[in-house]
């Protein structure tokens, strides 16, 4: 796949979901109306318009470097191996709930992506967390997911 390719794919993709975006306001509740769904509408309107002008663009240019071969990654075991940890992270935040789970998930992933220092893995992830704890959960006040284990 080329990445020219690619771009309208995903351009496309973008515009059919600003379509079903429009298309979803239509059984929103009758008292959100005019308040929730018009904003929605407005969203998929203005996604659309520029997804629209982005393709006219993408298609009355020349054949310039945009068709250079698109590769999966630098790496890809090291892709893959993201997309395994990514996938057990998010089966994991049921059970364990979301700092447990992130705990396991930031080392394993750090590592993963080639970090063999494990100071820098430790209080990466500590001040993470730390930052995550002290603005979601303690100042916004955001439930953060609790695990069916603890």
């Amino acid at each position: 796949m080329t990445k020219r390719l690619a771009e309208r794919l995903f351009l496309v993709g973008f515009l059919t979901l600003a379509v079903l975006l429009h298309r979803s306001t239509a059984s929103y509740p009758a008292f959100v109306q005019e308040s929730t769904a018009a904003y929605v509408r407005f969203l998929a309107w203005f996604l659309g318009i520029l997804c629209a002008a982005q393709l006219l663009l993408h298609a009355r240019s020349g054949p310039a470097d945009g068709d250079q071969r698109l590769g999966l990654a630098a790496d890809p075991r090291r892709f893959w191996v993201l997309l395994v940890l990514l996938t057990a992270y998010s089966w994991a935040l049921g059970p364990l709930g979301f700092f447990p789970a992130s705990v396991l998930f930031l080392p394993a992933t750090m590592y993963a992506m080639g970090y063999r220092r494990a100071l820098p893995i430790v209080l990466t992830s500590a001040g993470i967390l730390a930052f995550v704890y002290a603005v979601f959960a303690t100042l916004l006040e955001v439930q953060l997911p609790k695990g069916a284990l603890f």
